[in-house]
C-alpha cells in the first residue's frame, strides 16, 4: 500500500466523524432555538399558532382541541421562565422544564405551572412525507386550570 491510499484510509473515519459531530451541534442549536421559541409562543398566547409549527403531526389534534380550550377560558400568560433543557441529538430526543405564570379572569390571582415538555427529532422519510424534518413536541400541553 503507497503511503497516498494510507493516508486517505487515516483521513476518511475523522471526516466523517467531524460531519456526524457538526450535524450533532447544529441539531442541538436548532433544539434550543425551538424550545425557546415555542414557550414564548405559548406565553404570548399564540398557542393555536404552535401546533402546526412545533407539535408532531400525531399529537396535533389532541393539542388544538387543548389550545382551544385555553383560547375559551381566556387563560393569560404573564411569565415563562425555561428551568432546565437538555437536547441529546445523538439520541434523536430532548426534555424541557419550563414554569408558566398564568391566570384566569375573573379570578385574578396568578397561578403558577411545571410543564414538562419531550422533544423527538424525526428525520425526513420519503415513506412518511407527511412527518416534516426537525424537532417536534411529543407531550400535550398541560392543563391549565
Amino acid at each position: 500500500m503507497n503511503l497516498r491510499n494510507c493516508a486517505l484510509l487515516l483521513v476518511l473515519p475523522v471526516m466523517f466523524s467531524g460531519c456526524a459531530a457538526y450535524k450533532n451541534m447544529n441539531r442541538k442549536e436548532d433544539c434550543d432555538k425551538m424550545i425557546k421559541q415555542y414557550s414564548r409562543m405559548i406565553r404570548w398566547q399564540e398557542a393555536e399558532k404552535t401546533s402546526m409549527l412545533f407539535v408532531d403531526s400525531r399529537q396535533r389534534a389532541e393539542y388544538n382541541r387543548a389550545a382551544e380550550s385555553l383560547r375559551r377560558r381566556s387563560v393569560s400568560f404573564a411569565d415563562y421562565r425555561i428551568l432546565a433543557h437538555q437536547c441529546l441529538p445523538e439520541q434523536k430526543k430532548a426534555e424541557a422544564t419550563v414554569e408558566f405564570d398564568y391566570y384566569i379572569m375573573p379570578d385574578n390571582r396568578l397561578k403558577t405551572l411545571t410543564d414538562h415538555q419531550t422533544w423527538v427529532f424525526n428525520e425526513e422519510n420519503p415513506a412518511e412525507p407527511d412527518i416534516a424534518e426537525g424537532w417536534k413536541l411529543t407531550s400535550p400541553l398541560p392543563d391549565f386550570k
